[in-house]
């Protein structure tokens, strides 16, 4: 018979364990739906079918990059094979990895602002430029030189930044002396692109299967929305008083609300058609890129075999 005092020790180590365990664990911010939310339920069609159009989008990338990799190493010419892989095997790595994950976030975010506002910011910075030109007595039309400018040194401090943020290229810059300038220049290249598919890979895509998935589960909460928020426009527009412009601009909101919902439908199937093949498709990816990544390597490494460095 066992005595309820030997149990005693044995359960007061068995709740400071679980105490333990949930002190270890980091709490997850709870984000809440925004499908009860009338400016959600304008955008949701739209942004529903990016997702799925991303989804396929993504995996059409991953797969050209998988075709290049197997010429990787014909763009060198004696560069050391142990530090090529070396920084192959680290590119990988950093596609999936916080600091580059994190960046590419912030990057991807400064890209799609400057490429919806690139014609506003242009034309301001051409005109500040144009007039400064003119002050000084010449009559030259630079705005398209000023458009073009502006795009490269955006293009090349977005490619800085993510950079700087892979560890590859830091070991780029350990190796370049040794590799060679052409040979350092194919690495820096090539560590670009397997970061980025290591990225599309693991972050990208699960990111969009989880968004399709997300996003078709509120489908019916939005569909709900568009009733309720052309309701309450309605009741709105009937109070004593709305004025004829409230009136007016409520009546904008209905009809980005009707023409959102006759959209809706065509989305929805759309994700729903995709959904069921969401984690096939993801399984299916990263095997491939996995098994692609392990020939890369391997031919690198028969390389290395022979390799005087």
């Amino acid at each position: 018979m066992i005595h309820r005092a030997s149990l005693l020790p044995l359960v007061a180590a068995l709740a400071l364990s679980g105490a333990a365990g949930c002190a270890d664990q980091v709490p997850e911010p709870v984000i809440a739906s925004s499908a009860s939310q009338e400016t959600y339920a304008v955008g949701y069609p739209q942004a529903l079918t990016e997702a799925t159009t991303s989804f396929s989008q993504v995996q059409t990338e991953i797969r050209k990059e998988l075709g290049q990799m197997p010429m990787y190493p014909s763009k060198y010419k004696d560069p050391g094979w142990a530090r090529v892989r070396d920084v192959l095997a680290h590119a990988d790595d950093a596609g999936k990895s916080t600091a580059y994950v994190e960046r590419m976030r912030r990057i991807e975010g400064a890209f799609e602002f400057f490429a919806s506002e690139k014609d506003e910011i242009t034309r301001k910075a051409s005109g500040s430029a144009q007039f400064l030109v003119k002050k000084k007595g010449c009559d030259v039309e630079i705005s398209g030189a000023v458009s073009g400018s502006l795009k490269d040194t955006v293009d090349k401090q977005l490619e800085k930044e993510l950079r700087d943020a892979n560890e590859a290229q830091h070991l780029v810059d350990r190796y370049r002396t040794a590799l060679g300038k052409d040979n350092a220049a194919a690495l820096e290249q090539q560590a670009d692109t397997l970061s980025r598919t290591s990225y599309l890979v693991h972050i990208q895509l699960v990111e969009d299967k989880l968004r399709v998935e997300r996003m078709l589960a509120e489908s019916s909460d939005v569909q709900r929305t568009f009733d309720s928020a052309v309701a309450s426009e309605r009741a709105f527009q009937a109070e004593k008083r709305t004025t004829a412009p409230e009136k007016k601009a409520s009546e904008d909101r209905v009809a980005d609300l009707e023409k959102a919902r006759a959209s809706f439908d065509a989305a929805v199937k759309q994700g729903q058609a995709l959904q069921p093949k969401l984690d096939e498709q993801v399984q299916a990816m990263t095997r491939e890129y996995d098994d692609a990544l392990a020939k890369l390597l391997a031919a690198i490494d028969e390389k290395a075999k022979s390799d005087p460095h």
